[in-house]
């Protein structure tokens, strides 16, 4: 039965007080006997980047219940997951090490079941630390369990992208009839697209994209590339623009809008929208 304070928490986190719920979840933690507050207590932690007591709080609930599945909760597989995901986001310690720690977890969690999304973040661990033959191994594992995992199917046409174009983008296809709303595979397809020339495509899928999640940064550049590319000059610097406005202390959007305009023959314009650039930032743009 819940208790009030475990209420109050639960009340809180519904509500978006993260750090309200994290100190209800505190104390409620106090007198916790099966290690469900310290998972609350170690989730919301995480959530709010607080590294080092995410990690207390898990640690508690394994000594409390190593080998339980409590309401399909605590026990060590769930909180092998949990530490897992921590260790490959924090960035309170060595990246390098984290991620190795954190393939460390992934890997005992594994060890209890073997499933697609455990399989597909410690692929995507393998990939952060530049084994891309493990990472492909995990991805394609993963596909093997559940062949319609279309984030396994993303990461793993991330991998194929420069060696094997046309498998990439078979394997973002399928992730797309999977979840015809995924932002992202439509980004990368469309990338994948020019990269095989099909730039009729390319362009279908970035403003699919960008239907989706008009936020989307990178696809807002990568579809005025590829219009300044394709002569679509006017088309092209309304996108730059709308990128520059997006994301005003990005400098990319300034550095690439700039050089567009220079080759197109609008050089003070291009000194402009340069000047906007941030002063440490400027020295870049000539590598570019």
């Amino acid at each position: 039965m819940m208790d009030g304070l475990q209420k109050r928490a639960d009340q809180a986190e519904v509500a978006g007080d993260l750090p309200l719920a994290l100190e209800l979840w505190k104390e409620r933690s106090k007198s916790d006997e099966d290690g469900i507050a310290f998972l609350h207590f170690g989730r919301i932690a995480y959530e709010l980047g607080n590294w080092e007591e995410a990690e207390s709080a898990y640690t508690q609930a394994l000594r409390l219940q190593p080998h339980s599945s409590l309401a399909g909760f605590v026990g060590s597989p769930i909180v092998n997951l949990l530490m897992g995901e921590l260790w490959s986001e924090r960035t309170d310690r060595d990246r390098t090490k984290s991620l190795q720690t954190a393939k460390e977890w992934f890997l005992k969690a594994l060890e209890n079941e073997r499933n697609a999304p455990t399989l597909t973040l410690l692929g995507a661990v393998y990939a952060h630390l530049d084994d891309a033959s493990a990472a492909k191994d995990a991805f394609e594992g993963a596909i093997r369990l559940d062949p319609n995992y279309d984030e396994a199917m993303y990461n793993l046409a991330v991998i194929e992208e420069k060696a094997n174009p046309q498998k990439a983008r078979e394997l973002l296809e399928r992730a797309i009839q999977i979840d015809p709303k995924y932002a992202l595979a439509h980004m990368m397809l469309g990338r994948v697209c020019v990269r095989l020339k099909d730039l009729d495509r390319a362009e279908l899928h970035y403003r699919r994209c960008l239907e989706i999640d008009p936020s989307k940064y990178w696809c807002n550049l990568r579809l005025a590339g590829l219009l300044a590319a394709r002569k679509r000059y006017a088309e092209a610097e309304q996108i730059y623009r709308h990128a520059t406005e997006l994301r005003p202390e990005m400098p990319d959007g300034f550095k690439f809008y700039a050089r567009f305009l220079e080759k197109i023959g609008r050089a003070t314009e291009a000194a402009e929208v340069r000047a906007k650039i941030r002063p440490s930032e400027r020295d870049a743009f000539a590598n570019l």
